[in-house]
């Protein structure tokens, strides 16, 4: 595959440009990749190879999109991204298919759309950053445009994927809650603000995964008492502490959200099995000191009542009215 686009001016990040293909002469090579199905259009006048079957599923729908993003931002230079758009360069995840259209500011405070492209207006000037030299508005400001027009269980997986610092994180979080309710309150009153706000108080720096977000907000839909998240325990025969994702101290309920990455992004076979050892022994000192623990996964919480199975089991009170937050 390679050896076929070898004489190809292929970008850092890719890409194939039809006017980069143009000036060494390659251009309708190109043309003839993607007629064959080795390139494919990401872009008016930008290719990449072709995907394989095995590239699919969320990671590589987000890595899809921002890809598309990149391929936009080469064909409009100065342009800047926000919104879906923005949060794909800043490495924010959501739930859900991302979306076909591009986004990015517009001139003043009128939006419009043309083609694959989003011109969202905007009263007050918007704070920028930039990712590989592509200008993109900054991480609050992005958070809110997703969180206005998104789902909530969408809007409160890409905010707590910004503000994320839980107690034992070694990195500093892309925004703090100051900041982004901040921000907030600086662009108010904006269209869509009632529902940015519903996600923004639900926001959180200690849910360590997208799972653990969209888990919060099944325990709420179903009016389990709120958990407290990432409580701490010691443990002496591993002589270091453990965070459980979810507790009810007072209760002596503690339980987990487990997506199996860490296992799957373990490496060898020795090295997995390493694993699962040590969490196991992690489990058995966490299962001591408790009256309940338990865990689910993403089909768990996904299908709701698989998750609210495991809550009523466990001996997880009801303490709020069930309402409906998240939509599969």
């Amino acid at each position: 595959m390679h050896s076929l686009l070898d004489d190809l001016p292929v970008r850092p990040d890719g890409l194939i440009l039809v006017a980069d293909a143009s000036a060494v002469g390659s251009r309708y090579r190109v043309h003839r990749l993607h007629q064959a199905g080795t390139l494919t259009r990401v872009w008016p006048g930008v290719y990449a190879v072709t995907e394989t079957e095995e590239q699919r599923g969320p990671r590589a729908d987000a890595a899809r999109y921002l890809r598309r993003v990149r391929a936009a931002a080469h064909q409009m230079p100065g342009r800047v991204f926000t919104s879906y758009s923005a949060a794909a360069l800043l490495g924010l995840p959501i739930v859900g298919r991302w979306p076909r259209a591009v986004y990015v500011l517009a001139g003043g405070p009128n939006g419009s759309r043309r083609g694959d492209v989003r011109y969202i207006g905007h009263r007050l000037d918007a704070p920028e950053v930039r990712v590989d030299g592509i200008r993109l508005t900054a991480p609050a400001y992005t958070v809110i445009q997703v969180a206005r027009n998104a789902t909530l269980a969408a809007g409160l997986v890409a905010a707590d994927a910004a503000l994320r610092h839980p107690p034992y994180a070694e990195r500093a979080p892309l925004l703090t809650p100051e900041v982004l309710s901040g921000e907030h309150e600086r662009l108010r009153p904006y269209r869509g603000h009632a529902r940015a706000a519903a996600v923004l108080c639900r926001a959180t720096p200690f849910a360590d995964g997208a799972l653990e977000s969209i888990s919060r907000l099944v325990i709420e839909e179903l009016g389990f008492a709120a958990p407290e998240l990432q409580h701490r325990f010691w443990l002496p025969d591993l002589g270091e502490y453990a965070w459980v994702d979810f507790c009810w101290p007072e209760l002596g309920i503690a339980m987990e959200a487990d997506g199996h990455g860490k296992y799957l992004d373990a490496g060898s076979g020795t090295r997995a099995a390493q694993r699962v050892v040590r969490e196991k022994r992690r489990e058995d000192e966490i299962r001591a000191q408790v009256e309940k623990f338990g865990r689910w996964d993403w089909d768990d919480a996904w299908r709701v009542h698989p998750l609210e199975r495991k809550l009523e089991r466990a001996g997880v009170p009801r303490t709020r009215p069930r309402r409906r937050l998240f939509v599969p």
